[in-house]
């Protein structure tokens, strides 16, 4: 197991460092702002998220060989964006685009970007066969939170008759601000401190002889109160609750590289998150492995903010695995068996770690170890822009660090991350450590929300 002590979690930043001073028309450093395309059904939006003291921007495009479109960008407060929609995209169209902007008062044009449409698009089909789809439910019926409660939050059953929903087990673990305590959410929404002694109170998990605590509940159609939490992780495990050894000042979580770990015949995967006055930060995450299919929807209060992220939904957990030994690069492919049936494992679990088969498979690429590279950590724990260019493969073009369309296109690349981006809505994933660079995590955050959807599919 993995214990997670009472300490500040390790937040990545990219520290924005010795900007010249530009004139209009001069090539704008990438790292002053991210941008992409996403694509819902047949409509493209070109979006530019600044990181300098941006109040306008212009976006100018062709798609395919058609004549350039220049328009000033709108500002979407929900997603602080700047975005531009295309209507009516075929999937194969190749749109180009730059941007200008202004950092003040000088104005700088971007480098070019090029974007393919995916075929079929991104938009989630929902679930072909019916099961519990996580867009049935109207954002006006999801209560808001009473009490002490930010937002309310409810797990839905996806599973489509595999499991039932007292087969569903939930779990939230995080620290608890009002007083630096790790703690535990009960079904009522509050937060109870954790301790070595939980493991033995009436009630408690015992596997193989060893007694574990019971932090968990069941899948209802309740909404339950999700208060204010830091480092808040949320363990979904099915078929069996999962067994974590809590402690006075932290936590002892599943540990998939252990053999013994009492968890690793069980079904489990896990959302993470922080709630504070900002409002709500979370992800789905790919960075250990994949147990099932998640998605994760938030909305907020006005009414103005509505986004789903996770595995696209029509997508089948069988199905994914067959798919995913299907499309990545051979040195990929096993990750998919190393602890089949429960998961495929992310690559430093398999092959990829030292000493493995594949420990040097991106060796002459940067000068950066394997593990390195895909634990960003060691002489790339402060650079997330290199050890992303590096796990996507641009790397060598500084040019296309922020250019989607440039990602995966070559090996050695971390095609276990790119798998997750082909199959996930938007294209939005965490399939390694750094991947929320230029905004491709699949990431919700809102400064008011209102409530929380988690559909736990099969």
């Amino acid at each position: 197991m993995r214990k997670f002590w009472n300490c500040i979690a390790f937040t990545a930043v990219v520290l924005l460092l010795g900007f010249a001073s530009y004139s209009s028309g001069d090539r704008a450093y990438a790292a002053e702002y991210t941008q992409g395309v996403s694509v819902s059904g047949t409509t493209a939006t070109i979006w530019f998220d600044s990181n300098v003291n941006t109040t306008w921007v212009d976006v100018h495009y062709k798609v395919n060989s058609g004549v350039q479109q220049d328009f000033r960008m709108s500002y979407d407060s929900s997603t602080s964006r700047y975005v531009q929609s295309i209507n009516n995209v075929a999937a194969g169209s190749v749109i180009t685009y730059f941007f200008t902007y202004n950092n003040g008062t000088p104005a700088y044009d971007t480098s070019s970007f090029t974007y393919t449409v995916p075929s079929g698009g991104t938009t989630d089909p929902g679930n072909p066969s019916g099961g519990n789809s996580i867009y049935d439910i109207a954002a006006s019926s999801i209560p808001g939170p009473t009490g002490n409660g930010k937002l309310t939050f409810r797990l839905l059953n996806g599973t489509n008759g595999a499991y039932s929903d007292q087969q569903i087990y939930w779990g939230v673990l995080g620290i608890n601000p009002a007083n630096g305590r790790w703690s535990y959410l009960d079904a009522s929404g509050q937060l109870q401190p954790i301790s070595t002694a939980l493991n033995d109170a009436p009630g408690h998990l015992t596997k193989n002889g060893i007694n574990y605590a019971n932090i968990y509940n069941t899948l209802s159609s309740s909404y339950v109160n999700l208060p204010k939490i830091t480092s808040g992780r949320m363990f979904i495990c099915v078929g069996s609750p999962c067994y974590i050894k809590t402690y006075d000042d932290g936590f002892a979580g599943p540990d998939i590289n252990n053999p013994t770990d009492p968890n690793r015949n069980i079904y489990f995967d896990f959302i993470e998150f922080t709630v504070d006055d900002a409002g709500y930060h979370g992800n789905t995450t790919r960075v250990d492995g994949f147990g099932f299919p998640i998605q994760h929807r938030l909305v907020n209060r006005t009414g103005t903010y509505d986004r789903t992220v996770g595995e696209l939904e029509s997508e089948t957990r069988a199905g994914l695995f067959q798919k995913y030994r299907n499309e990545v690069q051979e040195p990929f492919k096993a990750l998919a068996d190393v602890q089949a049936p429960y998961r495929i494992v992310a690559p430093i679990h398999g092959s990829f770690a030292s000493g493995g088969a594949n420990a040097n498979y991106f060796a002459g690429y940067s000068g950066y170890s394997t593990q390195e590279i895909l634990l960003c950590n060691g002489a790339l724990q402060e650079d997330s822009a290199k050890c992303s260019a590096i796990n996507r493969h641009v790397y060598e073009n500084p040019a296309n660090w922020n250019n989607i369309a440039a990602y995966y296109q070559a090996a050695p690349a971390n095609y276990y991350s790119k798998f997750w981006h082909d199959h996930s809505i938007d294209r939005l994933a965490y399939g390694f450590a750094y991947d929320d660079y230029n905004g491709q995590a699949s990431y919700l955050e809102v400064g008011d929300p209102k409530g929380l959807l988690i559909r736990v599919g099969w």
